[in-house]
């Protein structure tokens, strides 16, 4: 970064490493056009089923839809699409798991030995593995992305 960054790489010519960090961020979450995240302070209150209801009918009327189970500690997702395979990832990233309806899917049980192994985990460890989520998933040409938030308002929710 030169003396004279003004940090609006807009109208800069230099590939300063925050613009190169701006750039690869731009093309991770450029596959996802819009996103929509279904929250509620309380649990059990249906959160899961109306993010999967959603994408569900989305993908019906010819959308490309995805749902990211943020519910890291309760994660649904996989079982409501009947999805019991594994995520798989290379160099590249991690790659969402797909419905028999082509919704992509990305939770973290679809990422442990056993998906019925409990995640008891710290608040900052759950808020870094949603921005994972986020991040390193390769989600590809979404129309409509659908956030299963966790119950409450702890670290996942301004991450």
């Amino acid at each position: 970064m030169s003396e004279e960054c003004t940090h609006d790489c807009s109208s800069c010519g230099s590939n300063c490493a925050e613009r190169v960090e701006e750039q690869k961020n731009k093309d991770n979450y450029a596959g996802v056009k819009k996103v929509i995240a279904v929250v509620s302070g309380k649990g059990g209150v249906g959160k899961s089923m109306v993010s999967s209801l959603l994408a569900a009918n989305f993908q019906k009327k010819g959308y490309h839809t995805a749902v990211l189970d943020a519910d890291i500690t309760g994660p649904s997702i996989p079982k409501a699409f009947g999805i019991t395979e594994r995520a798989r990832g290379d160099e590249s990233g991690i790659y969402p798991v797909y419905s028999k309806t082509g919704i992509q899917t990305m939770s973290v049980n679809l990422l442990l030995d056993d998906a019925t192994d409990p995640v008891i985990w710290r608040g900052p460890v759950i808020a870094g593995t949603v921005k994972q989520f986020w991040q390193d998933v390769i989600w590809t040409d979404v129309d409509y992305m659908f956030v299963d938030m966790p119950p409450g308002t702890g670290d996942v929710a301004p991450t």
